[in-house]
């Protein structure tokens, strides 16, 4: 007798799990083939790696039920975008067929009424409107101008680039919002980090980098307990992890790096580069391409890299260049 095929997840499967990432760029490419043929942008890009990665996660963990609210969220987020119920239709297909593998009948029942659920497609023109918040964002900022007025020209630099980002890897008004608000305060910890440390014109010794990666924790502190501002206390204390799990101060998984922290990360580090520090020339924008290119997939995550490739060469003929800092 032949034996069935198990049940996935079943008391976790961590080496399953680990196949699944170690073959993402064929599951990719089966899954945007099943979902969207003929149709590539950079949002199915990114929501088919984070589906590969939260199905890895629900092997390693023994449960679908976090997968599964994820996808129901997604799909009430991007209700207007077929292509993205259709990735979840098609998640199951394409895993089976990638991994050789079948049993998950279970999921694939539940991700096909995830997608086939009615929903009402919403404008995303929020309440975006000048507010408290605004002013609170503005105050923090102020902060840093306060201690160090080339960090607080870098901090605003951040901000539009993460909005260009956004806009160009098809996040929604509010989405793009909060990664441009988390990104013009994701220094602000550096409003308490010494000027003879991020003004010296030289290689900075082991100690003083002890302080100047402190202002991560120091910024999430100064934002995790305040009833308005705490959404963005991630941004602020992960904007230097790295795809690769090597970042600070948490050493994260990717996984477990929001979409929006990564794209703060590669506009943080751009603007870092193009802008005025006080230790060296700014570097032309072509060669810190380049440097985000050859990260990507370590440093920074590669989707986020090409969509701001594109944004520079949309914008070729005016870069607007502003203040440098120290990382």
């Amino acid at each position: 007798m032949q034996a069935s095929a198990p049940a996935y997840p079943n008391d976790g499967d961590r080496a399953l799990a680990d196949r699944v990432l170690a073959s993402r760029d064929e599951l990719r490419g089966n899954l945007l083939q099943l979902a969207a043929p003929g149709e590539r942008t950079l949002l199915l890009d990114v929501l088919a790696d984070t589906l590969i990665d939260r199905f890895a996660e629900a092997l390693a963990d023994g449960t679908w039920t976090t997968l599964v609210s994820w996808a129901d969220a997604t799909c009430e987020a991007r209700s207007g975008v077929p292509s993205v119920r259709a990735i979840f239709t098609a998640a199951v297909p394409a895993f089976t067929q990638s991994l050789g593998r079948d049993g998950f009948d279970d999921l694939d029942a539940r991700l096909s009424a995830v997608a086939a659920k009615p929903r009402l497609v919403r404008s995303d023109l929020g309440a975006d409107t000048i507010d408290e918040l605004d002013v609170l964002l503005a105050d923090m900022v102020g902060r840093v101008e306060a201690n160090d007025p080339m960090t607080a020209e870098h901090c605003r630099a951040v901000s539009a680039w993460c909005a260009r980002i956004a806009h160009r890897m098809s996040l929604n008004r509010t989405e793009a919002t909060f990664v441009a608000r988390g990104g013009l305060i994701h220094d602000v910890g550096k409003s308490v980090t010494p000027l003879e440390i991020l003004q010296a014109p030289r290689k900075l010794t082991d100690a003083e980098w002890h302080v100047m990666r402190a202002h991560v924790l120091t910024g999430h502190q100064m934002i995790r307990d305040h009833h308005r501002l705490r959404d963005f206390s991630g941004v602020v204390r992960h904007h230097h992890e790295r795809f690769d799990g090597r970042g600070y101060p948490d050493e994260l998984d990717r996984t477990r790096i929001p979409i929006g922290v990564r794209i703060v990360s590669v506009a943080d580090a751009f603007n870092a580069m193009i802008g005025r520090r006080p230790y060296r020339t700014p570097m032309p924008p072509d060669r810190a391409v380049e440097e985000l290119k050859r990260n990507a997939g370590a440093q920074f995550d590669p989707n986020v890299v090409e969509a701001l490739v594109d944004v520079i060469a949309i914008k070729r003929d005016g870069i607007v260049v502003a203040g440098g800092e120290r990382c």
